[in-house]
């Protein structure tokens, strides 16, 4: 191992971005003199015992410590890279098996891939079990009442059916869940209230167990603030410049700031983060970023961008959390 990486982990310090390099380097020397063609399996195995060991040298984290992810995906990247990089005259070496669908479909069965218990960061996705104390006639009398509050006072009445909505949660889940999916028109007739931002806010916090509100307030403040001081050391992108150039620290809105700055960053249209039905295919990054970065939501596996693989984070989001781990280190 490089010098620099052996000083860093025995001091418990960050190595720098080109130290990483140097020992990405050695690393995939050595692995080359075992097995020419190492496959991505072979890469995370190696990379999960180097965080493992070492997390607050090598591990994707924040500032705070939290871990994106299983904490692999960079240096995993980085190191992947370098194998590729490494067997690029050797067309030996680049074969590979036909990679599995992506359809969800097994290739020789034609059974729908199993998928997990609880969707993609949430931990309330479709709950079976009735609150305590009631059936389902008592719901449906509650769904009811929050019709009857609607019809009476339109939007105006969220807060008095703030509890109520909270206490039908199961069967809101259970509707949304169905299949075929319903339309936005017939979920806003069946539960108006889930259209109000107070509603809105309550659900998404039974479904992920977060604070959608605060997690935001924090994350502007702290990573927020890191994001536009990275910004402003970035050279020859004049998206990002532009941006830059229009925020005025003391009348600007910092959020909207740091929304351009990521969809610039990320080549995204800014177009991409209104959404409709879909999950925006020309927008994913952006919206990767703030979920994993901003709210915490990190799943180790799994992503609503059908142009990626189907696990890991993506690498554009990836890279740009390195950098930012990276810049936050070496400010420090």
């Amino acid at each position: 191992m490089p010098a620099a990486i052996r000083t860093a982990v025995d001091n418990q310090t960050r190595p720098s971005p080109g130290d990483r390099q140097a020992m990405v380097k050695a690393v995939v020397d050595q692995m080359l003199q075992h097995d020419q063609n190492p496959t991505r399996a072979t890469c995370h195995s190696i990379v999960r015992g180097i965080v493992r060991d070492y997390p607050k040298r090598f591990a994707d984290v924040g500032r705070n410590g939290d871990i994106l992810g299983d904490g692999c995906h960079s240096l995993l990247q980085q190191i992947k890279t370098r194998v590729e990089y490494k067997n690029r005259n050797n067309t030996l070496a680049q074969r590979r098996r036909k990679k599995r669908p992506t359809t969800g479909v097994a290739e020789e069965t034609g059974v729908m891939a199993r998928g997990p218990v609880d969707r993609y960061g949430c931990v309330r996705w479709c709950p079976a079990e009735l609150p305590a104390g009631e059936t389902e006639a008592t719901l449906d009398e509650m769904k009811r009442q929050l019709h009857n509050i609607y019809s009476e006072e339109g939007m105006g009445g969220a807060g008095r059916a703030e509890a109520l909505m909270e206490k039908t949660y199961v069967i809101q889940r259970r509707y949304l869940n169905s299949l075929p999916a319903p339309a936005i028109s017939d979920i806003k007739e069946e539960w108006p209230f889930l259209f109000s931002q107070r509603g809105l806010y309550s659900h998404f916090s039974l479904l992920t167990d977060i604070s959608i509100l605060i997690k935001l307030q924090e994350a502007l403040k702290n990573r927020g603030s890191t994001l536009i001081w990275f910004s402003q050391e970035l050279k020859r992108h004049p998206e990002i410049e532009d941006v830059l150039n229009n925020f005025e620290p003391e009348a600007s809105d910092k959020a909207a700031c740091i929304l351009l700055l990521l969809l610039a960053y990320f080549k995204e249209p800014k177009s991409a983060i209104v959404l409709e039905t879909d999950y925006p295919e020309d927008g994913s990054c952006t919206l990767e970023f703030i979920q994993r970065c901003f709210l915490g939501i990190n799943p180790e596996m799994g992503s609503k961008s059908k142009n990626k693989q189907l696990s890991g984070i993506n690498p554009h989001v990836s890279t740009l959390v390195r950098k930012l781990v990276d810049f936050e280190w070496m400010s420090m």
